[in-house]
């Protein structure tokens, strides 16, 4: 007996140890009792390690002795130990039928602890069954009371844990929050900890149930998956998935999603595999690869048919279906499809997934042209308006606004299209960091597509300007978040900096994810909403420029331009533009170079100079009519935000400014004048001319604050940049377009990246980065921005001087000395560096902001 009970405390630390235990204490065993005890533990340690048949036979054999021998508690405890291994096994009839014989046995406390046990059962096996649901957790009630009365802590909280994953999957997610925040509670108080780490990523996908993106991820990002059992595991890496996945985080979705797959595969938990091909298909689909997703989706949905899930096959065949309307492959048979996948979700409970499929069915009956159809079910799923999270409610408004479309009712499109930006508007505002605000834009991208496909065609260039900066760099124009003061993550940078220098690649990356994953944390301020600008407001603060603004919509380039207070919209045709832009690039990159003959600078030449004018022929000459010789406010579109303006011939000489919105050059052109006179030059190291660029520019600016060699480091850069007037950095910079916000300017001990610069308390009015390629920003849907460039327009800073691609170190040297002479003669910053590139010969540079 004394075996037996050390080798069931030993199963589920080492199994392998209690099994050998439980088999000499059944070689011991004088009497029924013991032996009863010993095959307990034998059974329970041989499915552990995957023995199951095996361990059913040895449970069976004990449920036989213990009958025949009159223990009657003794065969309860069997039953319901081969009762939870039935259910494991997917076998859920035959563990409902051993459980039911268990409860007939058991009284008292035991009886009680058995509603854990039956509360998993029916979750795994049977919970579309609304009558059984009511009678399990009236039990789980009564049970509770009882362990409550016999001071049963642990028990308790394995019963409110279990109740509570049962209440999350009927959609009962208030009550399922309360249960799982008091079983956390009781396991940390019972020193239970990977149950409480458990708990926890529960509570994580209960928060991110209810839409709180920011509240999930501050609860998984204290657990360490490393030492955690391996069902612990999988429910935090699932949670993290999610999370990634909601917030449009793609790559680190897919990331964790393969992650997900790669330990259910080292530990076997294959029964989660269907369950991670569908995450990867609603990743996928979100990527824009809808035939990638399909046959994700499909494959899980076989799987899940196969396992006897008809509730998670449904959920995959709303998958599939996305996936046909998004390769608008849609038809009547996709709408019985739809139909289907309602009346499993809507029997089962799933009130919440049950409207998602009937807005998905809207949807579908749309494109097939069955209007009547589609305005009945948007009727029945008009309850996400209350269910629904942020994403359910824009789409929502988005098919509402289609089928009003189809009605031929444009005005009434427009008016669910708009509520549905304000609901964007909201949701993007709670979020501080700007890595999160950036991502969020792609909620919105097909409104905001539909709602320029409705004022394109009233022809009507006021509301075309209207959509084409409703969701247009957002995110750059709420207000910036300083993260709070961290020792953690400013000790996480400087081993950063360590390992760039040390070319450590796998402490790179483990030490870039941590601080990521930290700095996404930061609460937001500030309000929700951005004011609008219209076309006479911006006509009074434009002077004498000439804004152009390009849209591109379903392959067609347009444009809008406001000169004198005219705004005027043209349609510049298909656009090439992508094309000759990689050409161009490409030419440029090669003649900054410097290692090539003669013949190769020649041919680099001939082939910018085609390829800018295709692009000027496209983006420039049409224009030239309207726009004249004025200076330029361009807001770009697209891959056309690594265009070096300069090179379009008809653009060349001319003061252009590129800016992310013309609501962001109107906020810049609001503000006051600064009065400060802080100047501050940097030169890093490896950069040939730095140092010999840095005395020239200190003799410009001889009260300057000049950091060079070893006294240019991250710390008193950031020192220098802060309250800066002007700021000029002569340092290699290396624009990263897998992880933008890790782009940085290399300096003596390391690289200053984003994450650094979010801390200035006073960012410079004006900067010049002499480096290259950091004009450059990673798009995101609804033209969002992230780099070194554009975290510093959405921190405050006015203007921005910086390369969209490579330029040659000795000519920059000259072009940047030019610049500030003109800037100390009095030119604006876009005159002056049009002026000192002509003067050059070359036209790498930009001028971002307001110029």
């Amino acid at each position: 007996m004394a075996l037996a009970q050390e080798a069931h405390a030993l199963v589920q630390v080492d199994p392998k140890r209690a099994a050998a235990l439980a088999e000499r204490a059944l070689e011991l065993a004088e009497d029924a009792e013991a032996e009863v005890a010993a095959r307990y533990a034998l059974g329970w340690a041989q499915h552990a390690l995957g023995e199951a048949v095996e361990g059913d036979a040895t449970l069976r054999a004990g449920i036989r002795l213990a009958r025949k021998s009159g223990d009657e508690r003794g065969e309860g405890l069997l039953r319901r130990l081969l009762a939870v291994q039935l259910s494991l096994d997917g076998r859920h009839r035959a563990a409902r039928r051993e459980l039911d014989a268990a409860l007939a046995l058991l009284s008292g406390l035991d009886r009680a602890q058995s509603q854990v046990h039956r509360i998993e059962i029916v979750r795994r096996g049977a919970r579309d069954d609304a009558e059984l649901h009511r009678r399990v957790t009236s039990d789980a009630a009564a049970a509770l009371r009882r362990l409550r009365r016999e001071g049963d802590a642990l028990w308790e909280a394995r019963l409110r844990f279990n109740r509570g994953l049962l209440h999350t999957e009927r959609g009962e997610l208030a009550r399922a929050e309360s249960d799982i925040a008091v079983a956390r509670s009781l396991y940390l108080r019972a020193g239970a900890e990977p149950a409480a780490l458990n708990a926890s990523a529960v509570l994580a996908h209960l928060t991110l149930a209810r839409g709180d993106v920011l509240g999930c991820l501050r609860l998984l990002a204290p657990i360490d998956l490393s030492s955690l059992p391996a069902q612990v595991a999988y429910n935090v890496q699932k949670c993290r998935l999610l999370a990634f996945t909601q917030a449009r985080l793609l790559p680190e979705a897919r990331t964790a999603a393969e992650a997900w797959l790669a330990l259910c595969d080292r530990t076997g938990g294959r029964d989660f595999v269907p369950e991670a091909m569908l995450d990867l298909a609603s990743i996928a689909l979100m990527a824009g690869d809808a035939g990638g997703s399909g046959r994700f989706a499909v494959s899980a949905m076989r799987s899940f048919a196969a396992r006897g899930k008809p509730v998670e096959a449904a959920l995959a065949r709303a998958t599939v279906l996305r996936a046909r309307l998004a390769a608008g492959q849609t038809g009547p048979a996709s709408v019985r499809g739809g139909r289907q996948v309602v009346r499993v979700l809507e029997s089962a409970g799933w009130r919440r997934e049950a409207a998602r499929a009937r807005l998905l069915v809207a949807r579908l009956a749309l494109a097939g042209g069955s209007v009547a159809v589609a305005r009945r079910e948007l009727t029945a799923a008009g309850r996400l308006r209350t269910l629904g999270l942020v994403n359910d409610r824009i789409e929502l408004c988005h098919a509402q606004a289609l089928l009003a479309l189809a009605e031929a009712r444009p005005w009434a499109a427009e008016k669910h299209l708009l509520r549905g930006v304000r609901l964007l508007d909201d949701y993007r505002a709670a979020l501080g960091a700007v890595e999160l605000r950036a991502a969020s834009s792609s909620i919105g991208a097909e409104i905001a597509q539909d709602g320029l496909r409705v004022a394109l065609a009233s022809r009507r260039p006021e509301r075309v300007l209207a959509w084409a900066e409703r969701l247009r760099a957002s995110a750059l124009r709420l207000p910036p978040v300083r993260p709070p003061k961290d020792a953690k993550l400013q000790s996480l940078q400087t081993e950063l900096r360590d390992a760039v220098t040390r070319k450590a690649v796998g402490a790179q990356a483990r030490l870039e994810t941590a601080i990521r994953t930290r700095s996404r944390l930061v609460d937001s301020v500030g309000d929700s909403q951005t004011e609008s600008v219209g076309a006479e407001q911006a006509a009074s603060m434009l002077g004498p420029r000439a804004l152009v603004e390009y849209v591109e919509l379903d392959g067609v380039l347009h444009a809008l331009t406001l000169v004198d207070g005219r705004l005027a919209l043209h349609e510049l045709g298909a656009s090439s533009a992508d094309n000759e832009l990689a050409w161009l690039s490409f030419a440029l990159r090669q003649l900054a170079r410097g290692r090539t003959d003669a013949g190769q600078r020649a041919a680099a030449r001939d082939g910018a100079r085609t390829a800018a004018a295709a692009l000027d022929a496209l983006l420039g000459a049409p224009l030239l009519p309207t726009i004249g010789a004025a200076p330029l406010v361009v807001v770009p579109t697209g891959a056309l935000y690594g265009l070096p303006w300069g090179e379009l011939p008809s653009l060349r000489g001319r003061a252009v400014t590129v800016v992310p919105s013309l609501a962001m050059w109107v906020d810049l052109a609001r503000r006051p004048h600064s009065r400060r006179r802080k100047v501050a030059i940097v030169a890093g190291p490896r950069l040939r001319h730095a140092a010999a660029e840095a005395r020239d520019l200190a003799e410009l600016f001889p009260d300057a604050q000049v950091l060079q060699g070893r006294a240019a480091t991250v710390t008193s850069t950031l020192q220098a940049l802060d309250g800066a007037a002007l700021a000029h950095l002569a340092c290699h910079g290396h624009f990263r377009s897998d992880s933008p916000l890790f782009s940085s300017l290399e300096l003596a001990d390391g690289p200053l990246n984003v994450y650094d610069l979010q801390n200035l308390r006073r960012p410079p009015g004006i900067v010049v980065l002499s480096a290259c390629d950091l004009a450059l920003s990673r798009l995101h849907p609804g033209d969002e921005l992230l780099g070194v460039a554009a975290a510093l327009l959405g921190m405050g800073t006015s203007t921005i001087v910086a390369s969209v691609v490579p330029v040659p170190d000795s000519a920059a040297r000259r072009l940047m000395v030019a610049f500030h002479r003109g800037l100390m003669a009095g030119s604006p910053p876009a005159a002056a560096l049009a002026k000192a590139q002509t003067a050059a010969s070359m036209s790498g540079f930009v001028c971002l902001g307001l110029g």
